[in-house]
């Protein structure tokens, strides 16, 4: 993507090439009129007007070569400014009757020294430009002889305003182009910004479902590893498998207490026959779920102690007295439906 300066600098160097190209146009028709009219007529100063247009489009035909051969803007405008000047000063030593209609043409110096988009350089092109005019004007005295003709006075006078107003209107045309191109890049910028926006809140979107599914994947090994099953009237079972360590011990009796809450159950059986190793801090976790059970009025059955499991709770010298021990789930479910008949 070009940066802004390059825009602005490619949008210069097209005005600038329209003015120098446009003046070279008009020079080129006036040229042969100029000169076929000072051979018919005998006059001088159209030969002389003839060479004030030729020096025109040179200057106009290199800037438009330097240009297009790529060199900085201020050296492609500098031969085009600089016989701009040199043509004025032809007219108002030469042609003085025609220099208060070239005069205003020394403001395509001007425009084309402001393209350089420097204030200081500008602002100093500028009070040269009307020194020199200034002074043109007051030696410019109309020759007692050989005067032009009136027809080709007003040609030449028609010429000269015609190039003025093709290059402010080349120069106006490119500045309201350049909006129009400024806007149009905005609002391309505008829509690309949107399709970011919306490809921005997609990915979100995705993101957020894909997280919402990944949370309910993991609730869902919740679930299936510590499952707590209705197996009878008020009665829950969870049976424990493989390591249980403290995290799951925490999730066992965050869940078991959500469901007992829920169903209000009178049994609880801890079935930990899959449960190999248990440690101190697993046995106190069990501990605290029976405790949480009775407070929340229910009883908490454990079966399937393994003996290894029996040995490590005895050395860790386990209070189990207020827990009621079965040797497994049937047993603890048989003890439970005692328990609530009784």
């Amino acid at each position: 993507m070009q940066t802004s300066q390059s825009l602005l600098d490619q949008f210069f160097r097209q005005i600038a090439r329209n003015i120098a190209l446009g003046v070279g146009v008009i020079a080129a028709f006036v040229v042969p009129i100029e000169l076929i009219t000072s051979v018919l007529m005998n006059n001088t100063l159209l030969a002389i007007a003839a060479a004030i247009s030729i020096t025109l489009g040179i200057g106009s035909g290199g800037t438009v070569f330097l240009l297009d051969r790529g060199q900085p803007l201020w050296q492609g405008i500098l031969p085009f400014v600089a016989l701009i000047l040199i043509a004025e000063v032809m007219v108002a030593l030469w042609v003085p009757e025609l220099y208060v209609s070239t005069a205003p043409f020394i403001v395509v110096a001007i425009l084309l020294a402001s393209l350089i988009n420097r204030r200081a350089f500008t602002i100093s092109v500028l009070v040269f430009c009307i020194v020199i005019t200034v002074v043109l004007l007051l030696i410019s005295q109309p020759a007692p002889e050989a005067k032009i003709p009136a027809p080709m006075f007003s040609f030449l006078q028609a010429s000269s305003f015609a190039t003025l107003f093709v290059v402010v209107w080349i120069f106006l045309d490119r500045i309201i182009a350049a909006q129009v191109q400024a806007l149009q890049i905005a609002d391309q910028r505008a829509d690309d910004a949107e399709a970011a926006r919306q490809q921005t809140e997609q990915a979100r979107q995705e993101i957020e479902r894909r997280a919402n599914e990944q949370q309910r994947l993991l609730e869902l090994v919740a679930v299936l590893e510590l499952p707590i099953l209705t197996i009878d009237d008020r009665v829950l079972l969870a049976p424990l498998v493989g390591n249980l360590d403290s995290r799951r011990a925490d999730a066992l009796r965050q869940r078991v207490l959500e469901r007992l809450a829920e169903l209000r159950a009178h049994t609880v059986i801890i079935d930990i026959t899959g449960i190999t190793v248990i440690d101190t801090a697993v046995a106190k976790a069990l501990i605290d779920t029976a405790t949480a059970i009775r407070l929340l009025g229910a009883r908490t059955i454990i079966s399937g102690i393994r003996p290894t499991v029996a040995q490590t709770l005895v050395h860790l010298n386990t209070d189990l007295h207020e827990i009621t021990i079965a040797p497994n789930p049937e047993a603890a479910l048989r003890l439970a439906r005692l328990a609530a008949i009784t």
